[in-house]
């Protein structure tokens, strides 16, 4: 009977495997929840299992301290809000045009941290905020914006010059070694925690929305017409992976170096389980534009437009 038993279930595993059925040990299911908003979402950030925001349109600022079962929503400004990173639950920072802002009390208030000085009447857009540590924070944004602090915003120290594109995306793996995308392909990396900035070749030419990284060497770009580039050698040399699609692609995460999710227009969702060898659809609740995803070990989270909010179960 044994032995019949584990005939059964490698029959079971075969069968899975031949209809492209994840293998994940841990399987998702993404479920639209109710965010008590209709503004666009476009950036999202859980600093636990548990406490999470999402920023968006018309100042909107959404928390849960439920891992997103519900939202709770506010409005601290007239301005789009882009992005939103918090290193423990009571202090965080957010985006928006020309400004930063800060919280110490897990966003019951919110104050103006930093204000870029432009010449021109509009200042840039920060576009992109990720937090490497309790204090050391990266922020990029339009016309080659990049900022950085290591004392959690009291200063924030513009790095001119770098570039002259909108820069899109952000990420670090430690506070030595990250990555910056933006327009034309642009791809920016360092190795030394931004003392030195150099130039990778991505072979693109259109818009890199987003950058991400599971370890030193393994990372993955995205950006439009479905684009997806992946490095095994810390962005020494960037490859085009297959893709299904040619919507545009706005964020992508991975767990570790196999299992991975890109998000786009009109609900897209991508998975792979073997390093982006192939990406297939991956069933989706969501009609509208998706922006953002976070990952937190086993969860998930993703935003978009007219208050779209997915969780994983």
């Amino acid at each position: 009977m044994q032995k019949k038993n584990y005939l059964t279930l490698i029959l079971l595993c075969g069968i899975f495997v031949y209809f492209g059925c994840s293998e994940d040990t841990t399987q998702f299911e993404w479920r639209q929840v109710e965010s008590g908003t209709s503004t666009h979402l476009y950036g999202v950030h859980f600093v636990d299992a548990k406490h999470g925001w999402a920023v968006g349109t018309a100042g909107t600022v959404l928390s849960t301290a439920n891992g997103g079962t519900t939202w709770t929503a506010s409005s601290i400004s007239k301005d789009t809000l882009t992005q939103v990173n918090f290193t423990t639950p009571n202090n965080g920072w957010l985006a928006t045009i020309g400004q930063v802002y800060y919280t110490a009390s897990g966003g019951s208030t919110w104050n103006v941290q930093h204000q870029i000085r432009s010449q021109s009447k509009k200042p840039p857009g920060i576009l992109d905020l990720y937090f490497v540590s309790k204090t050391e924070g990266w922020a990029v944004g339009g016309k080659g914006t990049v900022l950085w602090t290591e004392n959690g915003g009291g200063h924030w120290e513009n790095f001119r010059d770098l570039s002259n594109k909108h820069l899109w995306g952000v990420h670090f793996v430690d506070s030595e070694h990250g990555w910056i995308v933006g327009e034309e392909g642009e791809v920016l990396h360092t190795q030394d925690g931004g003392k030195r900035w150099v130039r990778q070749r991505s072979d693109a030419e259109q818009p890199l929305f987003a950058v991400h990284f599971a370890n030193f060497t393994h990372g993955w770009i995205v950006g439009t017409n479905g684009l997806i580039l992946h490095t095994t050698d810390g962005g020494r040399t960037w490859v085009r992976q297959k893709s299904p699609i040619n919507q545009s692609l706005r964020d992508v995460a991975f767990h570790d170096e196999k299992r991975g999710w890109a998000i786009g227009e009109k609900g897209l969702i991508l998975h792979t389980i073997d390093g982006g060898n192939t990406w297939n659809r991956y069933p989706s609740p969501a009609q509208y534009n998706l922006q953002d995803i976070y990952l937190n070990k086993n969860a998930g989270w993703i935003v978009g437009a007219k208050g779209t909010v997915l969780r994983s179960y």
